[in-house]
């Protein structure tokens, strides 16, 4: 068993230094199979209303193609506009501070380097995030290329099944599951990423935030960040409510994104849950950290869903089950034990 494990872990750090090193590579690559798995289900319902397997992909591709460069040319004005405005806001925080420090005994200065360092903090990792990306679609040829015969074969699978299944019933059985599993998690979580975008910018429409399309997107994006993302994506609106409204509009920002959140996350997310896909609360925090370290930024939006395919590779083998079994969180191990018994009886 020692030796095992000793095999294993020395296996896991070579291959984290072999995809850090070829992670400028894996990064177009990962993003592509992601999207695939995002706009299979698309392509495979344009072809059941009779719409040719090529043709489905063609459309399909057009709708990622104009997603993307749709939400980049987003961005790119939104923040043109955010920084021609930065002086209206540098004015509006020196006024605030000046208010403050008359009720507290700190110098308008001290104020001004500790929430200048806070929004700078808040920017910066932020757009390190948004870049990151962006950087995945610099190769956008390479991610449009690869998911176009990803969606290509997909759409000649159910042909290619059929003549296998005789020869292999199990393993394709079993990697029909798996598709579907990772399948369903991609689009629950971009389906309530989605809906949680929305509300927060229908939000900050009514409540008269400045750029309120700009942070729903962000909330869309930082959704698939775990624990970590809605922080993050919640400081730069904060403090435009704190610009614009003071400590008050600060406070209605945070208290609003909080329970469009809460909703989110305790109400529609939840329903994965039965679905097998639960991850511990400590993995998915470390996942978070071990693909930001190898893939950078752009890991942070996709450490769950890659750990989720760790997970379901690990439940694939006997040698390795004990460890995907300790992956999941105990609710869903207890969930799991009662289907097992509702089978067995």
């Amino acid at each position: 068993m020692p030796a095992k494990i000793l095999l294993y872990s020395t296996a896991v750090v070579l291959l984290t230094l072999g995809m850090k090193a070829i992670s400028s590579i894996l990064i177009p690559i990962f993003f592509s199979f992601f999207a695939f798995l995002i706009f299979s289900p698309l392509v495979r319902w344009l072809m059941k209303k009779g719409v040719p397997g090529k043709v489905s992909v063609f459309l399909v591709i057009l709708l990622f193609i104009f997603v993307f460069f749709g939400t980049a040319v987003l961005f790119a004005n939104s923040l043109i506009q955010l920084s021609n405005m930065i002086p209206s806001y540098d004015t509006q925080l020196q006024s605030i501070l000046g208010t403050v420090s008359t009720h507290f005994p700190v110098s308008g200065d001290t104020l001004t380097s500790v929430l200048r360092s806070i929004a700078t903090f808040a920017f910066r990792v932020s757009g390190n995030i948004v870049t990151g990306a962006l950087n995945a679609g610099s190769t956008v040829v390479l991610i449009f290329i690869v998911t176009t015969f990803l969606l290509l074969d997909s759409a000649g699978a159910p042909v290619k099944v059929q003549k296998e299944v005789e020869d292999q019933p199990v393993y394709l059985s079993r990697f029909t599951e798996l598709s579907k599993t990772v399948i369903n998690f991609m689009l629950l979580r971009t389906e309530t990423n989605l809906i949680g975008g929305i509300g927060v910018a229908i939000l900050f429409l009514i409540g008269g935030i400045d750029f309120a399309v700009l942070w729903g997107l962000l909330f869309f994006l930082f959704g698939y960040i775990p624990y970590l993302g809605f922080y993050l994506a919640t400081i730069p609106p904060m403090l435009l409510g704190l610009f614009k409204y003071g400590p008050v509009g600060a406070l209605g920002v945070l208290v609003g994104v909080t329970i469009i959140n809460a909703l989110i996350e305790n109400v529609l997310f939840p329903s994965i849950a039965g679905r097998g896909l639960k991850l511990s609360t400590t993995i998915v925090f470390l996942s978070l950290i071990y693909w930001s370290y190898v893939l950078g930024a752009a890991g942070a939006l996709i450490a769950v869903p890659l750990t989720i395919v760790v997970k379901i590779v690990l439940e694939s083998s006997e040698d390795t089950r004990l460890m995907a079994k300790l992956m999941e969180s105990r609710g869903t191990r207890d969930q799991v034990e009662e289907d097992e018994g509702k089978n067995g009886a």
